[in-house]
């Protein structure tokens, strides 16, 4: 492996989390905060200082993605993206030798000031051009905490059918969905409950995280911010959450018909990624395997089982073999990425 990459970080800064990716002693080490970002961006500034605590001195060189501009503390895309990359390189540093990926390549800061809108929201292409330069014929998932980007890489290359988040909207490559903070209503609009379709109420009681903390396929990592009530993380508090959802109080005796109603909850969520899936698949006969990645790669997993694909995991495609990786580096696919993207726009 090239020394380069050793003194590489990889950064994915969202609206939610901020993901850094290096390598240390032949290992892939990942590593994730919490980062409600539209809370302000002090939040920001509080997370990088304690990135910094664990960055190995060997480090020379930021590659940075970002999504975070997307939170309404900013009045644009660009005034998000300048304001991101500002904080970013007063707490960091090195400006010199920070690169911000963007659709054109690895931008300057003075680059990427100039062109805020290839910086916006580029993340999920960090993560499809590395994969591109190991498979073919796969279609590309990463399912993150709050949104999902699907890819199809043909023979040759990326298939695109958009950029911003906007066009990726339309063409079905952006989904906004995920399995720790989409509110359970933006799932589906009803479940089954005692025999009984029961219309889910217009409330935030819970989330995603709750249904798969109930079927019990939540990693312990996955879930790093507060619940809807403030409350525990646990498969009771969550099924508590849920019945809230149709107007009910929790009781043991009904835990079966919450990991019921969950079931049918996840089963609704992963069709809304697999029409997208379906629909690539149609067009492409070729494609015979799912590349999956992000905390939600369990529900790309049971996916590709249901349509008689291969499933591989992203990290195990794109890792040279003298490394390994820790447990959560296929969470934070775009910052490892980054490690592995030329130094050039």
């Amino acid at each position: 492996m090239p020394e380069v990459y050793r003194q590489i970080a990889g950064w994915d800064i969202g609206g939610a989390h901020v993901k850094l990716a290096f390598v240390a002693n032949d290992l892939i080490k990942t590593f994730q905060w919490n980062c409600p970002l539209w809370k302000g961006l002090d939040e920001l500034v509080s997370v990088l200082k304690l990135a910094v605590e664990v960055l190995p001195d060997l480090v020379s060189t930021h590659h940075v993605a970002m999504t975070g501009e997307l939170v309404d503390i900013f009045s644009s895309h660009e005034d998000g993206v300048e304001k991101i990359i500002k904080v970013f390189t007063e707490v960091i540093g090195n400006k010199s030798n920070t690169l911000f990926f963007s659709s054109e390549g690895l931008l300057t800061i003075e680059q990427a000031l100039e062109k805020p809108l290839d910086v916006a929201s580029a993340n999920w292409l960090a993560s499809a051009k590395v994969l591109s330069q190991y498979q073919n014929n796969t279609i590309f998932i990463d399912v993150g905490s709050t949104t999902t980007d699907i890819l199809h890489i043909d023979e040759t290359s990326i298939v695109l059918n958009g950029m911003t988040d906007y066009e990726r909207l339309i063409s079905g490559e952006l989904v906004y969905t995920g399995v720790v903070r989409s509110c359970v209503n933006t799932l589906c609009q009803e479940i089954p409950y005692q025999g009984h379709w029961v219309p889910l109420m217009a409330e935030m009681f819970a989330t995603s995280a709750d249904v798969y903390r109930v079927l019990e396929w939540l990693p312990d990592h996955a879930d790093y911010g507060p619940t809807m009530d403030g409350q525990a993380k646990d498969k009771k508090s969550s099924m508590r959450r849920i019945a809230r959802m149709i107007g009910r109080d929790y009781s043991p005796e009904e835990s079966n018909d919450w990991v019921m109603a969950c079931e049918y909850i996840a089963g609704q969520q992963m069709l809304m990624i697999e029409k997208k899936v379906v629909q690539i698949l149609q067009a492409a006969p070729n494609v015979s395997s799912i590349v999956g990645a992000g905390v939600g790669a369990f529900l790309i997993k049971a996916m590709a089982e249901r349509l008689f694909l291969n499933y591989m995991d992203y990290i195990d495609c794109i890792l040279p073999s003298e490394l390994s990786h820790d447990k959560t580096a296929t969470d934070c696919a775009p910052a490892v990425a980054l490690i592995f993207i030329n130094n050039a726009a």
